[in-house]
């Protein structure tokens, strides 16, 4: 190893971590959602589709930032034996979304409602270097890692839709090339002996000391290859002994470097949670991402953050998530003060599909309320004000009357609101709108 100061170690394991921060979360993820030695909502075997039939309950709390506008349709696919075929229902129409990404986040394919259509489809899902035959008619889909996630996403219009929601995802069909079933074998774990799996992805992973964190992420590497640009990053954390394909020897490195990587990671986690707030463009206190979502190529910052605040986010053309960090005087949002959000008829979100809005708490986790009302969006019988125009509020006070169908509960201390504009128009992408601010009443 290249002799370095305890600075520049700090510095490299900030790097280091920030960059191997989703590989780890998408791992423990994935441990999670394929344990089924205990029945628990969105668990099921490798290479099996399961489904979310209704909305999350306020409890749910498997995947950061969940939404309540679409069901969910999961799988973890492993890739060890080959490829799978996976059948694709006619939608009628129906917008739907598969996003299927690597083990480092990375959107790899996205087939759905803007990119194929909604007719009945086939498609293969390869694993690197795959060179046979697809079947006729099947598109080939071709995985950068052997392991993938798909998180499924279709239209759900309110719990009146679910019936036909399900009868859409019981269609979704993954098998083998040959029609067979498919593989359900586990791969074998390469996290430190004794993880406590018990609690929330984010909460184990923001757990792991350094050390921890660094032998994990090191035996993932050796899993799933780091992406061909990769080169830079990769020469930088062979400096404190992170090899592709080797073990991180804790032994190899004396108590004050071990203090340093602890720290840099430490420092590392810091940052990603302080930079939360200058991810994107800002445009009246609501955060902008439309640039490198879903492929975040070298940023390997905004893919940590991303990864902590919004696991699964898709690419801006298929669905965008402003979310409101500060008031319209640049204070935070907080559960404790009441706002209002208005919408001029003329400025209400511009897109394809459709849109919504949704409390969370500062985890990105809904809260429970008197209405079990998480979210609003235009599929909602909103009440608009005669000129067309429409006023949300946000906060602990119901606004009363008419007024009340507008509102969104908030739990106490810091909040996220979060936009989804799902196919958002050409104004969306080009940065030419944006949310109007939110205001105290």
């Amino acid at each position: 190893m290249i002799e370095l100061s305890p600075d520049e170690v700090r510095n490299v394991a900030a790097e280091a971590y920030a960059y191997l921060y989703p590989l780890v979360t998408m791992d423990v993820t994935r441990m999670q959602l394929t344990d089924t030695s205990t029945p628990a909502t969105g668990h099921t075997t490798p290479n099996t589709i399961t489904h979310l039939r209704e909305f999350p309950s306020a409890e749910f709390r498997t995947v950061v930032a969940p939404n309540f506008d679409t069901l969910y349709s999961s799988a973890w696919i492993d890739l060890a034996d080959g490829p799978l075929l996976l059948e694709v229902p006619d939608s009628g129409g129906r917008y739907y979304l598969l996003p299927m990404l690597d083990m480092w986040t990375d959107v790899f394919a996205a087939p759905g409602w803007r990119t194929t259509g909604t007719e009945a489809s086939r498609f293969v899902i390869a694993p690197p270097g795959w060179t046979g035959q697809a079947p006729d008619g099947a598109q080939v889909l071709r995985a950068t890692t052997s392991v993938a996630w798909m998180i499924g996403r279709t239209q759900t219009n309110g719990p009146a839709d679910y019936a036909a929601v399900n009868a859409f995802q019981d269609g979704l069909v993954l098998t083998a090339l040959d029609g067979t079933p498919p593989t359900t074998r586990v791969r074998p774990s390469v996290a430190p002996a004794g993880l406590d799996l018990a609690h929330e992805p984010l909460a184990v992973v923001n757990g792991l000391e350094g050390v921890e964190f660094f032998t994990y992420a090191a035996r993932l590497l050796a899993v799933h290859p780091p992406h061909a640009t990769d080169f830079s990053v990769l020469a930088r954390m062979a400096a404190i002994g992170i090899v592709p394909g080797e073990e991180f020897d804790a032994a190899a490195h004396d108590p004050d470097r071990i203090a340093a990587i602890d720290e840099g990671a430490k420092a590392a986690l810091e940052l990603q949670h302080a930079a939360v707030a200058r991810l994107g463009r800002i445009v009246n206190g609501w955060t902008m991402n439309t640039e490198t979502m879903g492929v975040y190529g070298n940023d390997y910052l905004k893919r940590a953050i991303i990864t902590m605040i919004g696991l699964g986010a898709n690419a801006a053309e298929d669905a965008v998530y402003p979310m409101a960090l500060a008031d319209a005087d640049g204070a935070p949002i907080v559960g404790e003060k009441d706002y209002v959000q208005h919408f001029a008829a003329e400025e209400l979100p511009p897109v394809k599909a459709f849109w919504s809005v949704t409390m969370y708490d500062d985890d990105g986790f809904q809260a429970p309320n008197a209405l079990d009302r998480f979210a609003l969006g235009d599929r909602d019988p909103l009440h608009r004000n005669p000129d067309g125009s429409i006023d949300l509020y946000y906060g602990p006070t119901d606004p009363g009357g008419e007024r009340t169908a507008n509102w969104l509960p908030a739990p106490a201390g810091p909040l996220r609101i979060m936009l989804r504009l799902y196919a958002p128009g050409p104004t969306v992408l080009d940065g030419t709108w944006a949310p109007p601010p939110v205001t105290v009443r």
